[in-house]
C-alpha cells in the first residue's frame, strides 16, 4: 500500500488541519484500486482500478488495511471458483 496524496486542512473553519489521504491497493502485481478520504471524512472509499475489483467500488472502509484485506479476499482462488468459506 502506498500513500499518494496529502493536502491542506481546514483553517478557514477554525478546525485543526487534517490532510486528505489516499493509498494504492495492490494485490500481487495488480493494482486493484485505491482508497481515499478527504480531511473531513472518517472512512476510506474504494475506487476500483481493475474490473476484477469492481464489486468493491464505492465501499467504505475504516482503514486502508481493511480495504486491502477485502480486495485479497475477492481475488482469492477459492472465491473465483465460486466456493465461499466462512
Amino acid at each position: 500500500m502506498n500513500a499518494i496524496l496529502s493536502g491542506a486542512g481546514r483553517p478557514e473553519q477554525g478546525l485543526p488541519p487534517r490532510d486528505p489521504q489516499a493509498y494504492v491497493i495492490e494485490i500481487d502485481e495488480t493494482q486493484a484500486g485505491l482508497v481515499s478520504r478527504r480531511g473531513d471524512e472518517r472512512f476510506f472509499t474504494f475506487i476500483s482500478a481493475a474490473s476484477a475489483f469492481d464489486a468493491l467500488e464505492g465501499h467504505r472502509f475504516a482503514t486502508p488495511v481493511a480495504a486491502e484485506r477485502a480486495a485479497r479476499q475477492l481475488a482469492s482462488p477459492r472465491r473465483r471458483a465460486g466456493r465461499f468459506t466462512s
